[in-house]
């Protein structure tokens, strides 16, 4: 029997679940609710679909992505994990969780979602990086709402400290005519400018250029207003003090060999976080639980 076949028997829930097949022969598990669809890598449990019905898709993924072994997609909603950034000893950015093979752990229907969790325990390829003994699971949840819950349970004896992030690539009409509320007042560090702290004055935010903000001490819903495709992208969160809004702007973006240049224009990161001052400390047993979810409401 063969991989998918095995776990089309086993996790399989008929035309709500199947998995198959993709670019790359990467495994996909493809869901389906009343009103949406979605689809998740067994690599890295990355999201890179998520479409209601009558919608542009909400999930932005580059033209130019490449789908290989052991690397992350460009785009979707990587899972960083368990440390969020760039490192300077040698260890991935964003950690490891996103580039390794995850099993499928469960996944059901109830009250008309349909639901799928995927693990990751420890092996040869995390001891590398992280010692702590650990489970980590990744619930994808679909339904009216595209729901994701990242929990991290500590095993060890020792307590830990962890980072982490579902770095969520947003699809908008045009970047630069998007307004994004629900972080005016809010204090941020700046990595376009050394780190710096400074507050956002401005009631809604309208991108000009290169962004990436760390956003602290917030637990607010962020709502991105699209005029160009006419609707509101609700991003809501629980586990979570930070959130970061990212996009390169064209330089940057034509520097990656798996994006044009010109895709920047229809990509906003907003990312549920635990970065920058905002880090979960776990004692033995302890448990996190990250959750981001996304829907969609018209724009009148």
């Amino acid at each position: 029997m063969s991989t998918i076949d095995a776990l089309n028997a086993s996790f399989g829930q008929g035309d709500a679940l199947h998995f198959i097949t993709g670019p790359g022969g990467l495994v996909q598990a493809v869901l389906r609710a009343e009103g949406a669809e979605a689809r998740v890598l067994l690599q890295g449990a990355q999201v890179i679909h998520y479409q209601p019905v009558g919608q542009a898709p909400v999930i932005w993924v580059s033209d130019g992505a490449t789908y290989l072994t052991g690397k992350s997609v460009r785009g979707g909603v990587p899972v960083c994990w368990p440390w969020f950034g760039a490192t300077a000893d040698g260890r991935p950015a964003h950690g490891f969780a996103r580039n390794l093979g995850w099993q499928v752990a469960d996944a059901g229907i109830e009250s008309g979602d349909v639901w799928l969790t995927l693990e990751l325990q420890p092996g040869e390829a995390t001891r590398t990086f992280w010692p702590h003994d650990f489970r980590l699971a990744l619930e994808v949840r679909l339904g009216a709402t595209l729901r994701m819950t990242l929990e991290t349970e500590h095993r060890g004896d020792e307590p830990c400290t962890i980072t982490q992030g579902l770095h969520t690539y947003l699809r908008v009409g045009d970047v630069s005519e998007a307004a994004i509320h629900g972080l005016a007042g809010t204090p941020f560090l700046d990595k376009t400018r050394d780190m710096i702290r400074d507050v956002q004055h401005e009631e809604a935010l309208r991108l000009t250029g290169e962004t990436d903000r760390v956003y602290l001490d917030t637990l607010a819903e962020v709502i991105i207003e699209d005029p160009v495709l006419r609707r509101r992208l609700h991003v809501r969160k629980d586990g979570s003090r930070s959130t970061v809004v990212w996009n390169p702007w064209e330089e940057k973006a034509g520097a990656f060999p798996d994006m044009r240049a010109d895709e920047y224009r229809h990509m906003l990161c907003v990312e549920t976080t635990n970065a920058g001052e905002d880090r979960v400390l776990l004692p033995p047993a302890g448990v996190h639980r990250l959750v981001s979810e996304i829907f969609v409401t018209p724009l009148g």
